[in-house]
């Protein structure tokens, strides 16, 4: 079990994922207060949220993000900035194991996104064009006649061009 503190809450965490939460009032812990399950729901978009009160305020709360704090207690749960994003490396939003979290910044977590093709139909050259993303911009790779070299540009260029250091 691990044990972190979040503003004005002291959290547990459990090897099998589980995490319980009771509030600390004044500086101290309240003794009186029994432990709570801290519940997660899916937020839409596939990952795992809760919602705690902390300093008065509810706050909502992923739970990829509060397991990596308590595995790394110096990291700021709370740096919302774009080189703080946590990138699950096999695209298992629901895979909070350590192994499989990292901290990259936000373009380096679209580099790693599941499901992108690089290329599609250009119905006005009656041909495939290859594109990536590099700085948030569409890179143009080419047109091409058969699909699978459309899609072999785009996977040479991410090669080349969409590199997340090992951390």
């Amino acid at each position: 079990m691990i044990e972190f503190v979040v503003k004005d809450r002291r959290l547990r965490l459990y090897p099998d994922g589980k995490i319980t939460i009771r509030a600390i009032m004044r500086g101290k812990e309240t003794k009186k207060e029994i432990w709570n399950d801290v519940r997660f729901g899916d937020n839409g978009i596939g990952y795992l949220q809760c919602n705690i009160t902390i300093n008065g305020g509810q706050k909502g709360l992923l739970k990829h993000r509060l397991l990596y704090l308590a595995r790394n207690p110096d990291w700021d749960i709370f740096d919302t900035s774009q080189s703080n994003c946590i990138d699950h490396k096999n695209h298992d939003t629901k895979d909070n194991s350590a192994e499989n979290l990292r901290i990259v910044t936000q373009q380096q977590n679209q580099f790693n996104r599941a499901g992108v093709k690089g290329y599609y139909w250009y119905k006005r050259a009656n041909k495939w064009q290859a594109y990536i993303k590099v700085d948030f911009k569409n890179k143009y790779l080419g047109l091409f006649e058969k699909e699978e070299d459309a899609h072999a540009a785009y996977l040479e260029a991410k090669a080349r061009l969409h590199i997340i250091p090992e951390s």
